[in-house]
């Protein structure tokens, strides 16, 4: 049997875009950001304290929730990276200790002013589980960093950067993705799952970066992701309707990047000290990972939509074109793209009552919902003309050729003569071709100031 023999190939078209995904390209966006990351890793200025990365990897100095961005590139990757045990000792190093429980255990930023917060722990605590580093007496106490997420959890069930911070749908999200992989059965989890999901409902089924904010393609690409880790397979109707609108919302031609910015004070709103914080945010690549875990499968044209636009240009190493400051040297724009890659070159191709159709050179998966239709639907078609359209665009042309060919019989029957036809109807015809060539190459006029 054979693609060429199936009946049916001429038919109208079920999807207008191609959904072809080359996972040779996919393989070399996912190499050349690990080269990148390979290039960039920086040794700490002080001895025998490892090193990393930074967010804007042409800086030197390593920061500790990109060097932790920077390892789960390669554990997500399934790759070696042989500066791997130089990065946990400096996160071993930068794990806080101290008689305050609401303190030990965690991780702080640059901009923390040495508090622990959920921007950085979270991120860490997740790599440690990811990689299986619990086993590793070199590693950072991944206990004491599950113990710190636990205590620094609100009352109302949310994160926000520390406990007493108001929660935010980004920053849960954070803990949540954390949590799970380390201890999804704690009734934190839960507690989590339903300070997210508690005021969706299905015709306000998206988020926004706290609960009653206007919502954005990143947040709820986000929750949908996280919910998706903590709940696979939930069929429950808000999702749903979640999943509806991510798919409606997000643009393929705009990667949604943006800066959330929020002020955080340990002492309560308002109280010193303070300090701002600022979560990068890419919301196409988050977007695609999100769809891959739609429970009613993955939309195929959607998500090749989105996987050409994150692969129609490569990596760059950042010290070549990247400006501090600017997206291109960040090492958020790297990760999140790989994370997105990765996940979908782990996509498994058939699910549960899936059918699947060996061919000699292909094999075609005809999906649950639509195994009573005959295969030769499932396939791509060729666009109908759509004549109307063609009609109401090329009137004028028509209309000049319906002339000349009624002419050219005037003239096969003998009622015009070759010297008429060709003054009357071809000259006239030739002259208004010549002229609207002509006027197309004219450059417009200047326009007022």
């Amino acid at each position: 049997m054979n693609l060429k023999t199936l009946p049916g190939l001429l038919a109208p078209p079920r999807e207008a875009a191609p959904t072809a995904i080359d996972m040779a390209v996919l393989g070399d966006r996912v190499n050349e950001s690990l080269d990148v990351l390979r290039d960039s890793y920086t040794p700490n200025a002080a001895p025998g304290m490892g090193g990393g990365w930074y967010h804007e990897l042409a800086r030197p100095e390593p920061g500790t929730t990109a060097t932790a961005l920077g390892l789960l590139a390669f554990v997500e990757a399934g790759r070696s990276f042989e500066h791997f045990d130089e990065c946990l000792a400096f996160l071993t190093s930068r794990q806080t200790t101290s008689a305050d429980p609401l303190r030990d255990g965690g991780w702080a930023t640059k901009t923390s002013l040495g508090m622990p917060v959920v921007e950085a722990t979270a991120w860490i605590a997740r790599l440690l589980a990811r990689a299986r580093c619990d086993l590793r007496e070199d590693a950072p106490d991944v206990r004491r960093a599950f113990r710190w997420l636990i205590r620094n959890q609100n009352s109302d069930g949310g994160w926000g950067s520390l406990l007493g911070s108001p929660s935010r749908v980004w920053l849960t999200c954070l803990a949540l993705r954390a949590l799970v992989q380390l201890n999804p059965y704690h009734p934190s989890v839960e507690r989590g799952v339903e300070w997210l999901t508690a005021d969706r409902t299905g015709h306000r089924p998206a988020w926004g970066a706290t609960p009653n904010a206007a919502p954005t393609v990143t947040h709820t690409a986000f929750a949908l992701l996280t919910l998706a880790e903590v709940r696979p397979g939930d069929h429950d109707e808000r999702l749903l309707a979640a999943y509806d609108w991510l798919l409606r919302t997000v643009d393929f031609d705009d990667d949604h990047t943006w800066i959330e910015t929020y002020n955080v004070s340990p002492n309560g709103s308002g109280s010193k000290p303070m300090w701002r914080l600022a979560l990068w945010h890419y919301g196409l690549p988050i977007a695609l990972a999100a769809l891959l875990r739609d429970p009613r499968g993955v939309p195929g044209v959607t998500v090749s939509r989105a996987f050409r636009t994150l692969t129609r240009q490569e990596f760059t190493d950042p010290r070549v074109n990247g400006i501090p400051g600017g997206g291109h040297s960040s090492l958020w724009t790297l990760w999140w793209r790989m994370e997105a890659l990765t996940a979908l070159s782990r996509q498994p191709l058939a699910h549960p009552e899936d059918v699947l159709h060996w061919l000699p050179d292909a094999t075609i998966v005809q999906r649950a919902h639509a195994r009573s239709l005959p295969l030769q639907a499932l396939l791509p078609r060729r666009p109908r003309v759509d004549v109307l359209l063609l009609i109401r665009r090329f009137w004028t042309t028509l209309l000049l050729a319906g002339v000349a060919l009624l002419s050219l019989v005037g003239v096969a029957v003998g009622a015009w003569h070759w010297r008429d036809f060709w003054l009357s109807v071809s000259l006239p015809i030739v002259l208004t071709i010549v002229q609207e060539a002509a006027r197309k190459r004219r450059p417009p006029p200047p326009t007022a100031r």
